[in-house]
């Protein structure tokens, strides 16, 4: 029975200095927890399906935006114009276009359809020389006020020069001038002779010849 005792005692000690002998010299590891002392990862990239697409489609570039100008022309009200053209040295030619003279309504800057085909000409004329440049002259009949008349004059001045802009004409070509009531075509006091004020003069700027 000693004997036995003492196999056990021993067993169990060799076990003990065993185990001991193997905590100290065998390697050392650790599970990691998940999500501890880990750095956190970026957020993934926002889906396509956020914007109704199918996975993996590219965003649609937006098309450029166009603003509508309404077929408007941007006037020179300053007086100035920037056509490097004949205005400085050109000679003025007041009977190529005479024809084509537009005349308006009563209080009116509106060009009326019968002044159409004068308008197609002009345009032509001036496409076609584009050396040329052309003063539109607004005038008006006798009736209201000076200061009202000019207006009116301006207004109807730059009616067509819109209208041929629209036509293909280089607006830089054309500069306009108001002279009011203060240059009737016909003298009178009635309607024959209004009728034939309230107009738009056509005036060419040709370049001297050498």
């Amino acid at each position: 029975m000693k004997t036995l005792n003492l196999i056990s005692v021993l067993f169990v000690g060799a076990a003990l200095t065993l185990g001991l002998a193997g905590c100290k010299h065998g390697p050392v590891t650790t599970t990691p927890i998940p999500g501890a002392n880990q750095p956190t990862p970026p957020p993934p990239p926002p889906s396509s399906r956020d914007n109704g697409l199918p996975p993996g489609a590219m965003e649609p570039t937006a098309p450029p935006v166009v603003v509508s100008t309404n077929g408007q022309i941007p006037f020179d009200t300053t007086g100035s114009n920037p056509w490097a053209g004949p205005l400085k040295d050109g000679v003025e030619d007041k009977t190529t276009l005479k024809a084509d003279t537009v005349y308006f309504d009563f209080d009116s800057s509106t060009i009326k359809k019968t002044e159409d085909k004068k308008l197609e000409d002009v345009a032509t004329y001036l496409k076609g020389h584009m050396a040329d440049a052309l003063r539109v002259e607004g005038n008006c009949d006798e009736r209201g006020t000076e200061k009202y008349n000019l207006s009116l004059g301006e207004r109807r001045a730059l009616a067509v020069r819109e209208y041929l802009a629209n036509l293909g004409v280089d607006s830089r070509q054309v500069t306009t001038v108001s002279y009011g009531k203060a240059k009737p075509a016909v003298e009178g006091h009635n309607e024959a002779a209004w009728s034939k004020n309230r107009r738009d003069d056509f005036v060419l700027l040709v370049p001297k010849t050498p």
